[in-house]
């Protein structure tokens, strides 16, 4: 079963606020030649949806903490760009994520890139 089949119970304009903030990250904190990566799986009754970059990561001391509101990675990460985000983003994300009966998961290394990964109830 390809991804094209796949349906979800969900708000389009919030899902697409989730693909939006995920993939905005990921441009911020990935070089001009760095590489992006959206990737759709069925697994079991669920639909897991990843963005991985191979940008600059994240550290392991930070990677708790990424999902609480306000919450800004270390200052190197913030030097990146002049982009300033007000910390709210993935805390949204994962609001949203979980308001659609699902889960969020993050791995990431320093200098080797990020993954966050959706996994999603397909519809019964």
């Amino acid at each position: 079963q390809t991804c094209s089949s796949a349906i979800i119970e969900a708000n389009e304009d919030l899902f697409l606020q989730i693909l939006l903030n995920l993939t905005e990250n990921a441009i911020k904190y990935t070089g001009e030649q760095g590489h992006i990566v959206l990737s759709c799986t069925i697994s079991g009754q669920n639909v897991e949806i990843s963005v991985r970059d191979n940008g600059m990561g994240i550290a392991p001391s930070d990677l708790p903490f990424v999902f609480q509101r306000f919450y800004r990675a270390d200052k190197a990460r913030k030097r990146v760009s002049d982009h300033s985000g007000s910390g709210i983003g993935l805390s949204l994300v994962q609001f949203i994520v979980e308001l659609f009966g699902g889960k969020i998961r993050v791995e990431s290394a320093p200098e080797e890139g990020t993954i966050f990964t959706i996994t999603l109830p397909l519809k019964a």
